[in-house]
């Protein structure tokens, strides 16, 4: 049975969501491949995991328990990720270190069926997916990043009926095709997106640039159907070469029961 007041945050990397999550009132159990960055969070987090709002756990998703070499990327730990081509992308420098991994269906049976599932793992994010069971018996919502168009057909197959795309570089609006053609608006943007990265102190914003941002009812938009998400992502990005309008924005997947 669903848990309403837990969420997992499959992919916490500096703890920018578990953070906002914990400060919505919800416990939450969080999933991190580097271990630095585990141990990182388990000091950040000290408090909050000794009242028993928060579990780190420092470990790799993947579809089935086991030891896989993470490609953690030394120029973008974001990038950071179990699939080569992806941890180590544009020639950039990595460290290869071998990663205790397991199923998310694992965790759910460990700590329970959470009441959103948001999912950043750089490329394993369908093989997340294919753990929950059904949207039925599964988490009320998920997100998690749009590298593809499987994702979407993932969810549907599991029976989630209720979507939206939310541009992550664009202060975590729903896509709209006609900014996205906006090249000086991109610009500008993408400007302001690196200098939230360089100085994020000096801005108290709600979510920070780079984290995944708003969930469930608190994402904006309405919710729509899941061809209208395919239409759009395939406006963005060419159905022939899956080559992206512009190389400024990103986008998640959301989805709803």
């Amino acid at each position: 049975m669903m848990e309403s007041d837990l969420i997992f945050d499959i992919g916490m990397h500096k703890g920018e969501d578990t953070k906002k999550y914990l400060q919505h009132g919800f416990r939450v159990v969080a999933v991190e491949a580097n271990p630095a960055l585990a141990e990182r969070a388990r000091l950040l987090f000290k408090k909050e995991i000794k009242s028993g709002k928060l579990t780190v756990v420092n470990l790799g998703i993947a579809d089935k328990s086991g030891i896989l070499p993470f490609y953690r990327n030394d120029h973008l730990l974001e990038w950071s990720s179990f699939d080569k081509a992806i941890g180590t992308r544009n020639n950039t420098p990595f460290t290869i270190i071998d990663i205790p991994c397991d199923t998310a269906a694992t965790l759910f049976e460990k700590y329970g069926i959470p009441f959103y599932l948001k999912i950043d793992i750089e490329g394993y994010d369908p093989i997340c997916i294919n753990s929950v069971e059904s949207a039925a018996s599964g988490p009320a919502y998920i997100s998690c990043e749009a590298s593809g168009i499987d994702c979407l057909d993932i969810l549907i197959h599991k029976g989630y009926t209720q979507f939206k795309l939310i541009n992550q570089a664009r202060n975590f609006q729903p896509f709209n095709m006609a900014k996205e053609m906006q090249n000086p608006l991109d610009t500008l943007q993408g400007k302001w997106n690196r200098f939230q990265l360089k100085f994020p102190q000096l801005f108290p914003l709600k979510y920070r640039y780079g984290s995944s941002g708003p969930f469930a009812e608190y994402t904006p938009g309405n919710w729509m159907k899941a061809d209208y998400i395919r239409d759009c992502y395939h406006q963005f990005y060419s159905k022939d070469t899956n080559q992206p309008y512009n190389n400024l924005s990103w986008f998640d997947i959301h989805a709803k029961r």
